[in-house]
């Protein structure tokens, strides 16, 4: 089978790129501008492994590489990127590229669809766990939250009238390997130790964390494995589910599982918990874990330690 990989050079991209093709698959992935390409993947290029540069935007782009490749599955994982200052553009953009998905996966017949969302629709939610099955605010904190909702609920509706197999993935928080954004703690905490410098906790990075706040953030490695077994998955009982670590990791817990691989790194921590603290924050995992058997194999000290070595081994991002 042949599955085509919106957003490849990304960062979830790229894993869910490797997982696909420890899987057994063959894939052809896209990518707009940007091109890099990890030790991890290099060596399976013109072999299983093939890229394509494209704007997903285009009407019939994806069409095409659909029907050269012979695609019998899309995963979406392209995103449109930062809000544009024009809301009414940003809304066009977003919903055309989705559409243009939607008619390509219909007219190029595909087995199924799986579309990653994340675990942004949950942000108006006081307090975890975040189950798929409950109700979510119609207001938006952020714009992404609200994009996340309409995508969901517009992308099933289509899905249900073309008589498409559509699934929404909402994936937790994510760091490891290939992360450039640095926006999440665990990554800078790991980037400052490996290269002996101060983290950024700059009031544009969020300012100083608090040590007990606390949150799903799950490697990457997890995250891709996840998406394979859902999109592979034979049949499925549900149209969304969640990916994620199943646990709220604490900041606190992270700086100290990168001392426990470099233990001369410090960082000073807000001691309690900020105002944004929200109790049991993290994606309830019980759909994936029961139906199709996933349960996350790195915990935050095996995962910071092979994110420490992948840097230390002289890796990009």
């Amino acid at each position: 089978m042949t599955v085509l990989i919106t957003g490849g050079m990304g960062f979830i991209g790229l894993h869910t790129v490797e997982a696909f093709l420890n899987a057994g698959e063959n894939v052809v992935a896209t990518y707009r501008e940007t091109w890099r390409m990890p030790s991890f993947l290099a060596a399976h290029l013109d072999d299983r492994l093939s890229f394509e540069q494209t704007d997903i935007g285009e009407p019939g782009a994806l069409l095409a590489i659909a029907r050269k490749h012979h695609v019998d599955g899309i995963v979406h994982m392209a995103i449109h990127g930062t809000a544009q200052t024009d809301p009414g553009y940003d809304l066009r953009v977003n919903m055309d590229k989705i559409s243009l998905l939607l008619d390509a996966a219909r007219d190029a017949g595909v087995r199924r669809i799986s579309l990653a969302s994340s675990s942004a629709p949950y942000f108006g939610v006081a307090e975890g766990p975040f189950r798929e099955d409950q109700p979510l605010p119609i207001d938006s904190v952020i714009s992404p939250e609200a994009f996340k909702k309409a995508w969901e609920i517009l992308t099933l509706n289509y899905a249900k009238a073309a008589s498409i197999d559509l699934v929404n993935m909402r994936l937790s928080g994510v760091y490891g390997p290939m992360y450039a954004s640095m926006r999440n703690l665990p990554s800078r905490l790991v980037h400052a130790a490996v290269h002996d410098t101060a983290p950024d906790f700059s009031p544009t990075s969020g300012g100083v964390p608090y040590a007990d706040d606390a949150q799903d953030l799950t490697f990457v490695k997890d995250i891709a494995r996840g998406i394979v077994l859902i999109h592979n998955a034979d049949t499925l009982a549900h149209r969304t589910y969640n990916i994620g670590s199943d646990r709220a990791t604490s900041n606190a817990e992270f700086l100290h599982a990168v001392k426990q691989v470099k233990p001369s790194f410090n960082a000073v921590l807000e001691p309690g918990r900020s105002p944004r603290y929200k109790p049991n924050a993290y994606d309830d995992i019980t759909r994936i874990q029961s139906e199709l058997g996933y349960t996350p194999t790195f915990t935050a000290q095996t995962a910071i330690a092979a994110y420490i070595t992948w840097l230390e081994a002289g890796n990009a991002q």
